[in-house]
């Protein structure tokens, strides 16, 4: 089996989740990561509950088909070796504040002086520039800056705090398409580049409709008011008679009058788009007539080939949906030393090889001494190495 990185080594600093959720990306599609992790625990989320048998849930989904090579860059023979795995790299992968690696001498001005076409992808929370380059920040607070979180929840209520890693999955997956853009260039250039993925910049495609319209005309859009956020009768989640929810999507004509019709409300048709007050009408009709049947009997009234609706599902209902299933989104494999362990699917399909789970999860430096020896490093070197903490 081929996949479209064979042949490309890849050097992952990070430890945070965009970034790891980016290298294992790229190794799902072929490439060897190398995940380099400090000897003194490694990555942290390695012991993150909930744990399978020794290693975490959450480290087993985002380090799948990886090495680990355990090494101290801080010390000046770690940072002397890592140079050297730089020399046959062809990316680099970090997610530290930004100057953290320059510091110590691994930033990409030092690097490409080593490797010319070294591909050096850093990821973090605001770029490389800008007033708030240097702040901490985490997803709920980049969903917050953004103005998306402003746009979540219910007219009237507070803002809604997803449970979702919008932010972290937005940026690895920023980095991946730029680090592949990067590597299709240098095929024409021979030349490596530097990538800034900033967090908060990979939420632009979330924003573009609300945004957009308000740049355009001034109108401040108002959380459970808006066309796409609560505020259109065709466009909306509706509790059930069970306590349950129905999403309504029929925002083309065809899908709202065949709605209109399955409710037997043929007179709501023509009214799809009325402005308010009557649109905050027609959402409070609606409400009654969902609160009319359980669930399961709307899901039975309504032909999915002429309604846009969907059931609220919760996570188990999510995991055991017949689409879900039959995709493969979410999966268990076996680990030999783990058992069987969670894993995400890959989320694109391809026609030929398909990506996706190869190997586990690696233990903590388990592929140290290999690589290493790749340069020469013999046995005694490395035990001496390993005594000094730098391995």
């Amino acid at each position: 089996m081929t996949q479209p990185l064979e042949g490309f080594r890849i050097l992952d600093l990070s430890a945070a989740f965009p970034g790891a959720l980016c290298s294992r990306i790229l190794a799902d599609l072929g490439a060897e990561v190398l995940k380099i992790e400090n000897p003194d625990g490694g990555d942290a989320s390695r012991n993150r509950p909930p744990i399978v048998k020794k290693m975490g849930v959450f480290f087993q989904a985002i380090n799948r088909n990886k090495k680990s090579v355990t090494l101290d860059v801080r010390n000046a023979r770690g940072r002397e070796i890592m140079l050297k795995l730089v020399e046959r790299a062809d990316v680099l992968v970090e997610n530290t504040r930004p100057g953290n690696l320059g510091r110590i001498g691994l930033g990409y001005d030092d690097l490409v002086k080593i490797n010319p076409r070294i591909v050096y992808c850093s990821i973090s929370g605001f770029g490389q520039d800008g007033p708030y380059r240097d702040f901490p920040i985490h997803d709920i607070n980049i969903l917050a800056l953004s103005g998306i979180m402003d746009l979540i929840g219910e007219r009237g209520r507070s803002p809604a705090v997803p449970d979702t890693q919008f932010g972290g999955a937005a940026g690895a997956m920023n980095a991946a398409l730029g680090i592949l853009s990067a590597l299709l260039r240098r095929e024409n250039t021979g030349k490596g580049q530097y990538i800034d993925v900033s967090i908060l910049d990979s939420m632009i495609p979330y924003m573009t409709l609300s945004m957009c319209q308000f740049m355009h005309d001034g109108k401040l859009p108002r959380r459970g008011e808006t066309l796409l956020g609560g505020g259109c009768a065709c466009w909306n989640v509706y509790r059930t008679k069970d306590d349950r929810y129905i999403s309504l999507g029929c925002w083309e004509r065809k899908y709202w009058e065949n709605f209109c019709r399955a409710v037997n409300r043929d007179d709501l048709a023509r009214e799809q788009f009325s402005p308010p007050p009557r649109q905050d009408e027609i959402i409070g009709e609606l409400q009654a007539i969902f609160l009319g049947k359980t669930r399961a009997e709307w899901i039975k009234s309504f032909d999915p080939n002429l309604v846009c609706y969907a059931p609220v599902n919760s996570m188990e209902e999510a995991f055991e949906d017949p689409q879900i299933r039959h995709r493969r989104s979410w999966f268990k494999e076996i680990d030999p030393e783990e058992g069987q362990v969670p894993q995400p699917g890959f989320s694109l399909k391809f026609s030929e090889d398909q990506p996706g789970w190869r190997t586990p999860a690696p233990g903590i430096g388990e592929h140290t001494h290999s690589i290493l020896g790749e340069l020469g490093i013999g046995e005694n070197e490395l035990q001496e190495l390993k005594a000094a903490g730098i391995i």
